[in-house]
């Protein structure tokens, strides 16, 4: 019996220490690893101007309302996002789970 990969596969790169290295092939840029951490990244760097602003505005060091309310809708926004997101993955997860083989 012989197993045909999907892939062809490429060959081990190596250090000059001997270790070996990950392959281009192997680190997509458009993972989902990558996708979903640029996307938490970009959710928690919304939230902290959003807290900034909101400090800003509590101190009176600010007069702009209108970016502040854009800042917080943006949040607002991400994490509504965010949860819409983890609970169809979980629900994919469930599924892919239950799936008969």
């Amino acid at each position: 019996m012989f197993i045909v990969p999907i892939e062809p596969m490429k060959p081990m790169v190596f250090s000059e220490s001997g270790r070996a290295l990950r392959t281009e092939e192997a680190v997509k840029p458009n993972s989902f690893q990558n996708v979903l951490s640029s996307a938490i990244a970009a959710l928690e760097e919304t939230q902290a101007a959003s807290r900034l602003d909101a400090y800003q505005l509590a101190f009176g060091n600010t007069d702009d309302l209108s970016q502040i309310m854009i800042n917080t809708m943006k949040a607002e926004s991400m994490i509504q996002t965010t949860v819409q997101i983890t609970t169809r993955m979980i629900g994919a997860y469930k599924e892919i789970m239950n799936m008969q083989i």
